[in-house]
C-alpha cells in the first residue's frame, strides 16, 4: 500500500505557517491605536489647544481684580478733573466755583450771557452724576456772572498758584468772588491740621492773600 507524499506535506506546511503567525502576534506588543486628530477651525486649519498655566487668572478675573482708573484720582487732581468735565457739558462756559462735597464735587459754570449752571460730578472729578442744572441766577448775579467768565485767569491757573505757594495743600473749594472791586479766586485749602484762607488775583495770577484761619 503506497502512502501519498504530497498529501501529507500540505498539512504540515499549513501548521508551520499558522505557528509562525503566532509568533509574529505574541512578539509585536499592543497594537497602537490611532492618533486623534486635531481640531480644524471654521477656516480650514489646525488648531491647538494650550492648557492654561497653573495658577494663572482668566481674563476675567484679571480685569476684575484691576483698580479702576478713576479710584486713583484724589486731591488737587480730583477737583481739576471735575471742572474740566463741567466745561464740556456747558459750550463756551466758565468754571467759576468747585466744591468738595461728601460724595463728590460740585461746580458752577457761567456763560457770557450771565446765565449759570450747576453740575455735580463723582469724588474722583471723572464721571457727571448731576446737571447740567440751569442755577437761574437774578439780575445781579447775571452782572457778576458777565465779568466773572472775562477773567484772565482760569480754575487751572489759580490751582497752580496755590500749589505753588503751598505744596501738599489740599483745595476743598475754589471760587471766583469780587472783592475791592477787583475779581480774585478764593480757596479753603488744607495742610495737615491746618485750614488756611488764600486768594488768587484773577487777572494776573499772582497770590495776594494767604492766612491761617482762626
Amino acid at each position: 500500500m503506497k502512502i501519498s507524499i504530497i498529501g501529507l506535506t500540505r498539512p504540515l506546511a499549513l501548521t508551520a505557517a499558522a505557528a509562525a503567525t503566532v509568533a509574529l502576534v505574541g512578539c509585536s506588543g499592543p497594537v497602537e491605536q490611532p492618533a486623534t486628530p486635531a481640531p480644524v477651525s471654521s477656516a480650514g486649519q489646525t488648531t491647538e489647544t494650550t492648557p492654561a498655566p497653573a495658577g494663572s487668572a482668566t481674563p476675567e478675573a484679571s480685569a476684575s481684580a484691576a483698580p479702576s482708573a478713576s479710584s486713583s484720582i484724589q486731591g488737587n487732581d480730583a477737583l481739576l478733573a471735575a471742572a474740566g468735565l463741567a466745561a464740556q457739558e456747558v459750550s463756551d462756559g466758565f468754571v467759576v466755583s468747585v466744591e468738595a462735597e461728601r460724595d463728590g464735587w460740585e461746580v458752577h459754570v457761567v456763560t457770557a450771557d450771565g446765565g449759570e449752571q450747576q453740575l455735580r460730578t463723582d469724588a474722583s472729578g471723572s464721571r457727571l452724576s448731576a446737571g447740567p442744572t440751569d442755577d437761574r441766577p437774578d439780575a445781579d448775579d447775571r452782572a457778576d456772572n458777565k465779568e466773572f467768565a472775562q477773567a484772565d485767569v482760569d480754575y487751572e491757573q489759580a490751582v497752580r498758584s496755590i500749589e505753588k505757594e503751598i505744596p501738599g495743600g489740599q483745595i476743598g473749594e475754589l471760587s471766583l468772588d469780587t472783592e475791592n472791586r477787583r475779581t480774585v479766586w478764593e480757596a479753603d485749602v488744607s495742610t495737615g491740621s491746618e485750614q488756611r484762607s488764600v486768594q488768587v488775583d484773577a487777572t494776573s495770577g499772582e497770590l495776594i492773600s494767604n492766612r491761617v484761619d482762626a
